[in-house]
C-alpha cells in the first residue's frame, strides 16, 4: 500500500506536519503557519515542486504453504495423499493453485486450478483416478510406478505473491505373503536345524526372524529374498518362530513352529500354549464352585417359597374349617 505525499515548493506556508522533509527540517513553524527566513531561504533554492513518495508498508500477513510430510511413500494400486495447507495475506484473493511433477529433467503439469479450459482442474492423465481439496491438498489413486518424482505446488495470489513447496513421491510394489520350510521336517535332540523364509524380491524389501513374537535371534542370515535361521536344537527351542517381510508401503508375516520329536518337545503342548492351560486349569474349578453355589442357591429359594406357599395353603384350609378362628 502506498502513501503519497506531494509538496508545493512554491507556497509560501509550510505546516508542521513536513518535519519530515530533509531539506526543510530547520523550517519548523508555530500552529500559525508563518514563513521564516529560513523558509525564504530553502524557498529561493526549491522554488520547483517537490513530490515525495513514501513507501508505507502495511502489515497484511505472509503467503504461507505448509506440507505435512516432505517425503511420502506410495504403494503401487494404492492411494497416497500429498497433503498441504497455505494461508494468504490480508486483503488478498486466490489467484491459481498449481501442481507439477518433476522427473528427471522433465517437468509435466498435473492440476491447475481454476481452469476454465476443462471441466476437471486435472490434467488428463490424473483427472479419473485423483482428487482435489481446499486446502490445496491432492490425493492421488491407483498409483504406478510412473507417479514417482518431486511435486511441486505453487500458489499465486491476485496481486503478484507466489510462494511453492515440493513433496517427494516414491512408489514401490508391497511385498507378498512369505513362505517357511524346515529342514529336517521333524527335529531331534542336538540336531542342526534350518528353518527357510523365502519371499519375492521387491524394492526395498527387508527381512528377519523374530523368535516367540517378539526378540530377534543372532543367529540368522540374509541373502536377497531368502533368510536363515539356524538352530541346535534344545527343548527350550520348541517354540514359535516368526518371519517378517516388510518395506516402505507393506508389511507381511507368517509363523511356524518348530517340528521336533516327542523325545525334544514332549507332549504336543508346546512352551508357547502352557500359560493357556494354566490358564484353563485356574478357571475351570472356579467356573464349576460358581456353578454349584447358583445351584445351591437356587434350590434353597425354591424350597423356601414351596413352603411359604403349603404353609399359607394350610392356614387356608384351616380358617375354613374353623371360621370362628378368624373372627
Amino acid at each position: 500500500m502506498l502513501a503519497l505525499s506531494v509538496i508545493a515548493g512554491n507556497a509560501f506556508y509550510i505546516c508542521e506536519s513536513l518535519d519530515a522533509m530533509v531539506s526543510l527540517s530547520s523550517c519548523l513553524i508555530s500552529s500559525r503557519c508563518r514563513l521564516t527566513q529560513m523558509c525564504l531561504y530553502s524557498y529561493k533554492h526549491w522554488h520547483y515542486i517537490f513530490i515525495f513518495i513514501t513507501i508505507v508498508p502495511v502489515s497484511t500477513g505472509a503467503l504461507e504453504i505448509k506440507v505435512e510430510h516432505a517425503t511420502l511413500y506410495g504403494a503401487v494400486g494404492e492411494s497416497v495423499l500429498l497433503s498441504v495447507n497455505y494461508s494468504l495475506p490480508k486483503e488478498t484473493k486466490l489467484l491459481d493453485i498449481t501442481w507439477k511433477l518433476k522427473q528427471g529433467l522433465g517437468t509435466r503439469k498435473v492440476y491447475d486450478f481454476p481452469n476454465k479450459m476443462l471441466s476437471s482442474p486435472f490434467i488428463t492423465n490424473y483427472e479419473k483416478r485423483a482428487e482435489d481439496f481446499q486446502n490445496g491438498s491432492i490425493l492421488l489413486k491407483d498409483l504406478m510406478f510412473s507417479d514417482e518424482g518431486l511435486y511441486v505446488i505453487t500458489i499465486t495470489t491476485n496481486v503478484g505473491i507466489e510462494k511453492d513447496r515440493e513433496i517427494q513421491l516414491y512408489i514401490e510394489a508391497p511385498v507378498t505373503m512369505p513362505s517357511i520350510t524346515q529342514s529336517p521336517q521333524s527335529a531331534s535332540r542336538g540336531e542342526l536345524v534350518s528353518l527357510i523364509c523365502n519371499a519375492s524380491r521387491a524394492a526395498n524389501m527387508t527381512m528377519r526372524w523374530l523368535e516367540s513374537n517378539s526378540s530377534s535371534p543372532e543367529n540368522s542370515f540374509s541373502d536377497e529374498n531368502v533368510m536363515l535361521l539356524t538352530l541346535t536344537v534344545a527343548p527350550e527351542d520348541c517354540r514359535t518362530y516368526t518371519c517378517v517381510v516388510e518395506n516402505n508401503v507393506s508389511r507381511k508375516q507368517l509363523s511356524h513352529t518348530l517340528n521336533g520329536s516327542e523325545e525334544l518337545c514332549g507332549s504336543d503342548i508346546l512352551p508357547d500354549q502352557s500359560s493357556l492351560w494354566i490358564s484353563l486349569g485356574i478357571l475351570i474349578p472356579i467356573a464349576v464352585c460358581i456353578i454349584i453355589i447358583i445351584i445351591v442357591v437356587m434350590g434353597w429359594c425354591y424350597k423356601t417359597k414351596r413352603e411359604d406357599k403349603k404353609k399359607g395353603k394350610d392356614e387356608a384350609e384351616l380358617q375354613e374349617m374353623n371360621p370362628d378362628l378368624s373372627k
